[in-house]
């Protein structure tokens, strides 16, 4: 241990604590009596503080943050440290919501929304497929550049029976159902469309719309083994698109599909409508059966009138005379729709001596029909007879609007 020299400054000069000699401000030692006055005594013995709290070793965020303010000579404040930790830690936390937010809303929420969109579509878009599958063509269909009929081109025709492959899918108008060709080369409508192969048309009746007769069976494949589609009743219209070479009518659906009609050829024979039996004698041109009832009762209506005719009171003999002209010259009609041996029989007429059948069938057809009957008709459509004339022509004049072939009999 060491006595400390006390070292007094005042002004400009040092004084010696040990004999109060004035010495200059920049002295290390008293010019007197030699005592050091400049500099400061170092102990040789360990300061307890530091024996009982050793310095750290490790330094942290702080510490760095202390000495660059140590090294700055800036106050240290212990408060800025723990608020700066707070602010770092918000940063964070801040950060990792916007970037969960962001991918919620990029990916998360998109999938929602196609998944929405998916349970829509599949309630009301029944017929969409999201795979391609094979079809047939039913009719020659038209192929287009879009899914529409408005307003689109036809890129081309495809044939009855032949195999396309593509996607289902809406048309344009939202409510019709397309094949989009998987070429890319076009889009079909689907009502033209079914899953099987059609059967080959023996004879093609171009849509023809018929009356049913009676109660039918609509079968979906031409086979009465296969599933019943529908049980339609008389009256009921059908659109007909040909007899099958298995002897059935195929016939389109309202919904755009086909079904089939057994005992085809029986239902053709009846597409002029109601089957009706024609007893004629060319001789007397009488007429027996549904067709003779029907003439009796056009020859009741034509007898009344005659009678209020000849009743009736005329100014002279030659405005009677013009009467009874203008009622001879007109002919009764009376329209039918009856089938006979595959004829289509359309009306019937009472001209004032003579009376006419009408066929929507051309005369070659109808003098074929009637010889296989076992009518003998000349190569100029007339029947053998003796007094009275009897015969089948193409129709002229007033009874063209009946039909394209009269069978005639009368003066």
């Amino acid at each position: 241990m060491h006595k400390p020299v006390r070292i007094r400054e005042a002004g400009l000069v040092k004084f010696c604590n040990n004999c109060g000699t004035a010495n200059p401000q920049d002295a290390l030692f008293c010019a007197k009596c030699g005592s050091a006055i400049g500099l400061v005594p170092i102990s040789l013995e360990p300061d307890k503080a530091l024996v009982q709290n050793p310095p750290r070793t490790d330094t942290g965020p702080d510490d760095i943050l202390n000495r660059d303010a140590i090294e700055k000579g800036e106050n240290i404040k212990k408060t800025d440290a723990p608020k700066r930790n707070w602010l770092v830690l918000v940063a964070a936390l801040g950060s990792i919501f916007v970037i969960g937010a962001l991918y919620f809303w990029l990916f998360i929420m998109d999938d929602l929304r196609e998944s929405s969109v998916d349970e829509v579509s599949g309630n009301t878009e029944a017929g969409v497929t999201l795979e391609a599958k094979q079809m047939f063509a039913m009719t020659e269909a038209n192929i287009r550049d879009r899914a529409t009929t408005s307003g689109s081109q036809i890129l081309g025709k495809l044939p009855r029976g032949s195999a396309v492959t593509g996607v289902v899918k809406l048309g344009m108008d939202g409510t019709s159902e397309w094949l989009e060709l998987s070429d890319g080369k076009g889009f079909i409508a689907v009502v033209n469309l079914a899953d099987t192969q059609p059967p080959e048309i023996a004879k093609s009746l171009n849509g023809k719309i018929w009356v049913a007769d009676s109660a039918l069976d609509i079968w979906a494949q031409p086979d009465t083994g296969a599933s019943l589609l529908d049980r339609v009743s008389a009256g009921t219209k059908l659109t007909l698109s040909g007899l099958t070479l298995n002897d059935y009518i195929e016939v389109r659906l309202g919904n755009g599909g086909f079904g089939y009609l057994a005992n085809g050829a029986t239902i053709l024979s009846r597409l002029g409508g109601r089957p009706i039996t024609i007893i004629f004698n060319p001789q007397s041109c009488s007429f027996g059966g549904e067709l003779g009832t029907e003439f009796a009762k056009i020859g009741t209506r034509l007898k009344s009138q005659w009678t209020e005719l000849e009743n009736r009171e005329f100014a002279d003999e030659e405005a009677r005379d013009k009467a009874y002209a203008a009622a001879e010259s007109k002919s009764s009609y009376v329209k039918l729709q009856r089938s006979f041996e595959g004829l289509s029989l359309t009306a019937i007429a009472q001209h004032f001596e003579s009376q006419s059948l009408y066929f929507s069938d051309p005369p070659e057809k109808v003098i074929d029909v009637f010889r296989k009957k076992g009518f003998r008709i000349g190569s100029d459509g007339a029947f053998p007879s003796t007094e009275l004339y009897a015969g089948i022509s193409a129709t002229r004049g007033e009874g063209a609007a009946y039909g394209k072939t009269e069978l005639g009999c009368g003066v």
